[in-house]
């Protein structure tokens, strides 16, 4: 899978108003940007995006072996923490990676 197929199957599997799934609050899809940036809604009233460039550094690591909470945790910048956990809910409901017993995400794709 190349790094634009992998940025159109995350982009094709949401929809505004999806909900995502965190372990302490609700978000949701809000927008999808001409300029790739997801926007998102932290609980009822924090905007956030997850910008496509934090995408691209994920493929690269999940694309040669395991994506750890740790890496992607070092990709997204200080200033946004949410987009950890809405990294993890992106790549799984798109079928993109699966989390495995340690916690790790692995590429779904050959």
């Amino acid at each position: 899978m190349t790094e634009n197929e992998f940025i159109s199957t995350i982009y094709a599997g949401i929809n505004v108003g999806d909900i995502i799934k965190k372990p302490k609050v609700t978000s949701e899809i809000l927008a999808i940007m001409q300029n790739g940036n997801i926007y998102y809604r932290v609980g009822e009233h924090n905007k956030k995006y997850i910008s496509k460039n934090e995408l691209v550094d994920v493929y690269a690591v999940l694309s040669t072996g395991e994506l750890s909470t740790k890496a992607i945790r070092n990709i997204v910048p200080k200033s946004k923490p949410f987009n950890s956990t809405t990294i993890q809910w992106l790549i799984t409901h798109t079928g993109l990676a699966k989390r495995n017993q340690h916690g790790r995400f692995s590429k779904n794709w050959q």
